[in-house]
């Protein structure tokens, strides 16, 4: 729908009220009754028609510029089209553009949404285990026996969120082992037989911090003494050495009778000698002496044995080493006695008994001590900083001490106390044991298990450890072989594995461990990547891309891979491990053939179902293989790219691709021409050979297509491997299908026009609704559609192919583009000449305008643009210029594709120019009228009333036009409308008798209402379209004679100084002169120096020229006289050296049009002087002219101004001034300026001058007649 606006205040017309009111396409009646060619005035008699005037209409400049571009072509919906001209070739070209949409189909199957949120499959279906070495019952039993007797021997505080009760700790293990009663008493009973395992305190004198400084400069010298204080003290014997059994036994039973074991009843004095002074010790050790520092550091380990963890207290004293021998090397002396358990000394009189004192001799300085009691330890030991304290409340020590204090055992079972390897792989055992216990008891998937032990199991694996002195680091190896040989067997999370290999790493340093215990980490860092590999080899089957939860299964694993081959420990106890991103390439590639001969398989067994005929098995079957293979790489480049890739550095789609392709290219080749054979061959050989009319059918239909897309899909997934110099031999898939796709464009084409002839056939009207959704409510019929959707679809087809040799493809493209041409020029010559057959185009009768008259150049400009589509949709840019590279640019540019749709374009274009230009012919009459009476309407009407009958007669016929046309179509009825407005306009003013200049300025501003009429706020033409050659001409010349007489005379000398500065020739001669205007006197000085050049204007080849100078025009310098020089007989280059003076102001000079024209005559003696040129100057140009000051006028410049001829400017002021009527002022005026210019050269120019002034100051032309 297009607004139309006539009237400068934009006043809203019939077609703009209509297009608010109602944008629905009109109901017209079934009979097709006639749309009529009317004008609004009623009534109104048809004119007689009048031939069609001959000028070439401006639309032929404007047909490269038929597009709108406001317009963007939208193919019509393929639900539009007549069911039945489809189904009369059985859906031919349907079925191949369906291929496409199929293909997807199948992928997005293989990657359904229910795949993506289902349980991943189990990984212990694919994977190869290690073999399952279980516990004998012997093993079993004597296991369950070390746990007993763990629990029962348990040691140290409970810590750490350990369970503390024994009874738990009994029933968890009995649950774990799975042992009845009767068997757990009487195994209990074999570890209460055992003997109890003697308890160690293991002692690491870490550092000191802030001690006393005893020496002079500062600093001491400071080591540690360090022992065990027994809690079997006699209070009655403090200074025995020796404590008996039988005094000991004696104190216990006291003990148990709730007496103490030091009576300290003596006085506060006695009290602290005997506990600060005479403190006993089993056995004594010390550190070295770290000299010169009150902050020193020790890192030494001690080992002491203890008798009674309820009882016995950690001691230690800090001194300052001051003599060669001192306190310890009495206390090393002391230790080297064997029988020191139990020894009663005191740690003073061990310092004292170091060497008898002396006179001025010293002793030692003590710096602090520390008593830590055993039974305050927790089971999981403790490392801390100890405040020193002093010997009595008046010692004044200073500091804090750091100790690192651990359990452990020594059982005396004839074993070595180094070797624990036996308590390490029972520790393992415990672990297994326990995690076979709680996958038991939960619910869930293992794989949803933290791995997290509960209290029982971890206390009674802590004190197994702390009992069999099993290290950190072993137990993080026990861990990390425990849970990785479960999760051989249950499947747990890979976060947890990572978990314990993080630890393991952590703890880990070299010669941590023994030979076995790294045999026994390398088999099972071994196994797991066995297990992983096994893995990634059935990837595919384990891990499918379109399982979310698979792939992140598959992530872990590959993280865990990484992460065991990048720790210390690996490299460590694995030496001679391949290199993992070898590995996996390996497992990859052996993963992929394994699983293409597992598909190749399965696609023969698909494929039988499908039909009985041999070939067409081995095309289903190829085609089944080869769109599994598509999905595997979409998940491979899409899922498991990014899984290889960004964990271990990867590229496993390169990998995978490059060995399908090797795979899959030989098959297809195999399968083609071996299994095939000579029948293949014949096929192809008839199918060249058979007639167009046929459809293919079996192998060579649109199964064999199907194969070609699934293929050519395989090969675009190889433009994402890294550039190689190596072809792979897939790319050249296409060259196998040649023969097929040559074949499909000849029967195509035999469709296609086929299809046209249906289509006209069965042609039938839209209804409107659907034409409302076909084309914004323009009318138009199904057989547009069905043509439009059959370039589409053989478009798309090809698009589809995708043909990778763009050189090779450029044949078929041509083809194809001919084809469709062919098929568009058709379809217009039919769908017009049933045009003609109604009648459109006779002369008799009145002329309408029929509802299938629009249908028709609707449909024609349909296919139009459909056609015009093929080049994009064709890709003719990249294919001409393959070619061009190819063949060089001459060759490419005579087989140039796009002339051959500018030819089709061209000619669909001039149909539809045919008709719109019949129609406007036909309005042509009633467009003359309105446009003649525009011209004689009276002076006082304006220009907006004067017009009203051709807007309205114009808006009402376009009214009805722009309802049944598409947009593109209407403007072409505008354009050719317009160019009959146009040439109607000038028509006036050619043919019409002279007006005055009111009526053509009424005439001028009626053409600027049209304007905006046509252009209607650009929703009809562009003003490009408007604004043509012959308007821009129109519009001047109208400009010209809507002037007064006196502004065209200004313009007819503008006219001639446009001449001069455009004119450069010489073959007139040249007149040398120079000029300046004198202010003081205001004046001009013009000085004649010479011409050059002159025409020979006499019989013996040479003229007697003067110069005529003259100020124009007349009525601008009326008072100024023309001037002329000498005359210089028998020369062509005459000097003349003479100069004039003219009383002119500086006002005259400046006004427009003002000029001095200088006249170069032959004198004659016996006929009138001869014209030999003329020049003229622009006053304004003259120095001096613009104010300034001219001294020197010797100095100036001179002017060389060449002479030409008059020059007839067509149209120009001096034909307006011709036309002028005698009969009006303006005309007398125009007639008296014509007769001085003709006569300018003649003597009688004095009388006529006369004539002018007299004019100039009369009111009547009669007085000028007398």
């Amino acid at each position: 729908m297009q607004i139309w606006i006539h009237t400068k205040a934009c006043k809203q017309s019939k077609a703009f009220k209509a297009y608010n009111a109602h944008k629905k396409i009109m109901d017209l009646p079934g009979d097709l009754s006639r749309l009529h060619v009317k004008s609004p005035k009623s009534p109104r008699q048809h004119r007689k028609h009048v031939t069609p005037s001959s000028t070439t209409r401006m639309l032929a400049a404007l047909e490269g510029k038929e597009d709108n571009q406001d317009e963007v072509f939208q193919p019509p919906p393929r639900e539009l089209q007549n069911p039945r001209v489809q189904e009369s070739d059985s859906n031919f070209f349907e079925s191949f553009t369906a291929l496409s949409w199929r293909q997807e189909n199948k992928r997005l199957r293989a990657a359904s949404d229910e795949d993506r949120e289902r349980h991943p499959p189990s990984e212990g279906q694919f994977a190869i285990k290690p073999e399952i070495q279980r516990l004998s019952k012997k093993e079993f039993e004597l296991l369950y026996i070390e746990v007993l007797y763990t629990i029962k021997h348990k040691i140290g505080t409970t810590a750490g969120g350990h369970l503390p009760y024994i009874q738990d700790l009994y029933q968890y293990a009995q649950e774990a082992f799975r042992i009845s009663p009767e068997d757990h008493a009487r195994l209990l009973a074999k570890a209460t037989e055992e003997k109890p395992p003697i308890i160690i305190l293991n002692v690491t004198v870490i550092k000191a911090r802030d001690l006393e400084a005893k020496d002079a400069d500062g600093f001491s010298d400071p080591y540690c003494m360090l022992g065990i204080m027994p809690g079997r003290l006699l209070d009655q014997d403090l200074s025995s050495a020796v404590l008996s059994d039988e005094e000991d036994h004696h104190r216990k039973e006291e003990k148990k009778r709730g007496g103490s074991l030091r009576k300290f009843s003596l006085t506060k004095k006695k009290k602290d000698k005997t506990v600060k002074e005479l403190i006993p010790a089993k056995l004594i050790k010390t550190t070295d002496v770290k000299p010169n520092t009150v902050n020193p550091v020790w890192e030494e380990k001690f080992r002491f044995d203890l008798d009674d963890v309820n009882s016995d207290r950690l001691h230690l004293d800090i001194w300052d080493h001051d003599e060669e021998f001192s306190v310890i090397d009495a206390a090393k002396k002391l230790n080297e006695v064997q029988s020191m358990k139990g020894l009663g000394r005191f740690f003073k009189q061990v310092a004292q008994s170091a060497r008898p004192r002396i006179k001025g001799g010293d002793v030692d300085d003590f710096l602090g001590c520390i008593t830590v009691p055993i039974k305050d330890l927790p089971s999981t030991g403790i490392e801390k900083y100890y405040q020193l304290h002093g010997r009595s409340s008046k010692s004044n020590v200073q500091g804090e001490i750091k100790l690192r204090l651990q359990f452990a055992t020594r059982e005396d079972r004839g074993l070595d106390e180094d070797d624990n390897w036996t308590d390490v792989r029972q520790h393992e055992d415990l672990i297994c044991l326990f995690i076979e216990h709680e996958v038991r008891r939960i619910r869930e998937s293992p794989s949803s298990w933290n791995g997290v032990l509960p209290k029982a199991a971890t206390t009674i694996l802590h004190q197994h450890a702390i009992q069999g002195d099993v290290t950190d680091v072993q137990q993080a190896v026990c861990r990390w072989m425990a849970y990785s040989r479960k999760h051989m067997e249950y499947t747990f999370s890979y976060e947890l594995l990572m978990r314990f290999l993080e630890s393991l790493d952590q703890k880990w340093t070299p010669d941590s461990l023994s030979r076995e215990e790294e045999q026994c980490l390398n088999e099972s860092f071994m196994n797991l990547k066995d297990y992983c590999m096994s893995l990634i080899k059935r990837r595919r089957e384990v891990y499918p891309y379109s399982n979310k939860q698979a792939l992140k299964r598959l992530d872990q694993m590959v993280k865990v891979l990484v992460r065991i081959y990048s720790t210390d420990v690996f490299k460590y106890v694995c030496p001679f491990a391949k290199d993992l991103h070898s590995e996996i390439n390996t497992v990859a590639k052996r993963g992929t053939l394994e699983w293409y001969e597992r598909v190749i398989h399965l696609s023969k067994k698909s494929s039988k179902r499908h039909t009985m005929d041999q070939e067409e098995d081995i095309i289903y079957s190829l085609i089944d293989l080869t769109n599994c293979l598509n999905a595997d790489l979409y998940g491979a480049i899409n899922e498991y790219q990014k899984i290889f890739d960004n964990v271990s550095n990867v590229n496993y789609f390169s990998i995978t691709y490059k060995h399908l392709e090797k795979l899959h290219s030989s098959h297809v080749i195999k399968s083609l021409e071996e299994e095939l054979g000579e029948e293949f061959t014949e096929c192809m050989k008839k199918t060249n050979s058979s007639k167009g009319n046929k459809v293919m059918e079996g192998v060579l239909g649109t199964t064999y297509f199907e194969l070609y897309l699934a293929l050519q899909e395989f090969c675009k997934y190889g433009q994402q491997l890294p550039e190689s110099p190596e072809p792979l031999q897939i790319e050249q898939y296409y060259k196998w299908f040649r023969f097929a796709v040559t074949q499909w464009i000849s029967v195509a084409q035999v469709r296609a026009i086929h299809r046209i002839h249906k289509a006209i056939e069965l042609d039938k009207l839209l209804s409107s609704k659907a034409a409302d959704v076909g084309s914004s409510g323009a009318k138009f019929s199904t057989s547009a559609v069905d043509v439009c959707c059959c370039f589409s679809q053989i478009s798309e087809f090809w698009r589809q192919l995708d043909w990778p040799d763009l050189v090779d493809a450029f044949s078929m493209v041509l083809k194809l583009t001919k084809d469709m041409s062919d098929c568009a020029k058709i379809y217009a010559d039919e769908i017009h000449q049933k045009l003609i057959d109604k009648g459109y185009y006779d002369d008799e009768g009145q002329f309408d305008v029929t509802e299938q008259l629009c249908i028709t150049i609707n449909n024609i400009e349909q296919v139009r643009r459909a056609l015009k589509q093929l080049p994009e949709t064709l890709n003719f840019v990249n294919i001409q210029h393959a070619v061009e590279q190819w063949e060089g640019a001459e060759l490419g540019v005579k087989s140039n594709l796009h002339a051959t749709v500018k030819e089709a374009d061209q000619m669909m274009s001039s149909k539809i120019k045919k008709v719109v230009d019949h129609v406007a012919d036909k309005m042509r009459p009633d467009i003359k009228s309105d446009v003649f009476h525009l011209n004689w309407a009276p002076e006082s009407v304006p220009a907006e009333e004067a017009v009203e009958d051709l807007l309205k007669y114009l808006d009402s016929n376009l009214l009805t036009l722009n309802q049944h046309l598409l947009k593109s179509n209407f403007d072409r009825i505008l354009q050719s409308i317009w160019v009959e407005v146009l040439e109607e306009f000038k028509e006036v003013l050619v043919t019409e008798e002279s007006r005055k200049p009111v009526i053509y300025k009424r005439m001028y501003d009626a053409l600027e209402l049209l304007v905006d009429f046509f252009h209607a706020n650009e929703k009809g033409l562009d003003m490009k379209r408007i604004t043509t050659e012959q308007y821009i001409e129109l519009k001047k010349l109208l400009a010209l004679y809507k002037k007064d007489t006196l502004k065209l005379i200004t313009i007819f000398y503008e006219e001639k100084l446009k001449q001069q500065a455009e004119f450069k020739s010489k073959e007139y001669g040249v007149l040398n002169v120079r000029m300046c205007y004198r202010n003081e006197t205001q004046t001009m000085f013009v000085e004649i120096l010479n011409a050059k050049d002159v025409i020979p204007l006499d019989a013996n080849g040479f003229s007697d020229p003067y110069v005529l100078i003259q100020f124009c025009p007349e009525h601008i310098f009326h008072d100024v006289p023309v001037q002329k020089t000498s005359i210089k007989k028998k020369t062509l280059n005459p000097v003349f050296d003479e100069s004039f003076e003219f009383n002119v102001s500086i006002d005259q000079c400046r006004q427009r049009g003002a000029v001095l024209v200088f006249t170069v005559m032959d004198h004659d003696y016996v006929f009138e002087n001869d014209f030999a040129g003329e020049a003229y100057v622009d006053l304004c140009n003259i120095p001096g002219v613009d104010g300034q000051d001219i001294s020197g006028f010797d100095a100036l410049a001179i002017t060389a101004l060449p002479l030409m001829q008059p020059q007839h400017k067509e149209n120009g002021a001096l034909d307006i001034l011709a036309s002028r009527s005698v009969g009006e002022p303006e005309g007398q005026l125009a007639t008296l300026f014509l007769i001085l210019e003709e006569n300018i050269k003649t003597e009688h120019r004095r009388c006529l001058r006369k004539i002018r002034l007299l004019y100039l100051n009369c009111d009547s032309y009669s007085v000028i007649v007398t």
